[in-house]
């Protein structure tokens, strides 16, 4: 199965614990943001792994980022953290 038709077969919610992810957010965060369990969280993403094939979740995010499946939804929101000397 190819990236592209694959994407299409992702829930609503699905794509969205993959846009969370791709801004970095650990399964730990998604889970709070949703309000749902960190296991639902790892479910959806593995999920989305087998229906995109990728070899990894680093290759995953790298697939949806260069296809553009996201454009458009990735804006990096999290707070900017200052060394503290």
């Amino acid at each position: 199965m190819q990236y592209a038709s694959a994407i299409s077969h992702l829930t609503a919610r699905e794509a969205e614990v993959l846009r969370l992810v791709a801004l970095g957010r650990s399964a730990k965060e998604v889970a709070v943001e949703l309000s749902i369990a960190p296991c639902t969280v790892e479910r959806h993403i593995e999920n989305v792994r087998l229906k995109t094939r990728p070899r990894n979740r680093a290759h995953m995010i790298a697939v949806v980022m260069r296809d553009g499946w996201l454009d458009g939804v990735l804006s990096y929101s999290a707070p900017v953290k200052t060394a503290v000397m």
